[in-house]
């Protein structure tokens, strides 16, 4: 199982853009914490089975856990900063539709085979704007701890995921925030869709 660990800290950057889906209230079905040990306990299976499902059988295990356990259209208005405002409904969908499938298919490359870890939801921490911080760490074989905290913001009532912190420091949100804004200033919108697409590509032919 191989963890890619990203030298990005702009944590602010990646919660600024909080303002543009607000989140409404609601009856509340999961905690963060149980959210994230749903999504803790889908990965271990995955891990399990890995070789047996192969890229392809590892995505369709995680995509409705995912889909269900992460905010994708939230998540890709912030990736894209500013942008976001001047795309029309049907390049907002496109971009939503994109984003989550690369999400799915990062996990589906990163969570690759099992050497005997296991996860543990460490607790949660307030963050800002009503969102919570959920400390997880996956425990490798031999008692090393790799912390994968989750942000995570109200939906309709329910917990979503907004942000992943590798190491517990580096905002992948931001990351891509970064990446996709600059894309889009140097190249445009239809080139930032493209490299998503190819990028897709190359996690699934690298299994």
């Amino acid at each position: 199982m191989s963890v890619h660990s990203f030298p990005f800290r702009a944590l602010v950057i990646a919660l600024a853009a909080l303002v543009l889906l607000p989140a409404r209230a609601g009856a509340e079905t999961a905690s963060p914490s149980d959210v994230i040990r749903k999504i803790d306990d889908t990965l271990i299976g995955v891990m399990r089975e890995a070789k047996d499902l192969g890229f392809a059988g590892r995505e369709e295990r995680l995509a409705p856990v995912m889909n269900e356990s992460f905010d994708f259209p939230f998540m890709a208005a912030v990736s894209v900063g500013r942008h976001w405002r001047k795309l029309d409904d049907a390049q907002r969908k496109r971009l939503v539709d994109t984003f989550a499938r690369i999400s799915v298919a990062t996990f589906a490359a990163r969570f690759d085979g099992y050497s005997g870890e296991h996860f543990e939801v460490k607790g949660e921490e307030p963050g800002p704007r009503s969102a919570v911080l959920v400390r997880n760490d996956l425990i490798k074989s031999d008692g090393e701890a790799v912390p994968i905290n989750y942000l995570l913001r109200q939906r309709q009532g329910e917990w979503r995921v907004v942000d992943v912190f590798l190491d517990a420091k580096y905002s992948e949100l931001a990351l891509k925030r970064s990446e996709y804004s600059a894309v889009i200033e140097r190249d445009g919108f239809d080139a930032l869709l493209a490299s998503l697409e190819d990028h897709i590509k190359k996690l699934a032919a690298e299994e």
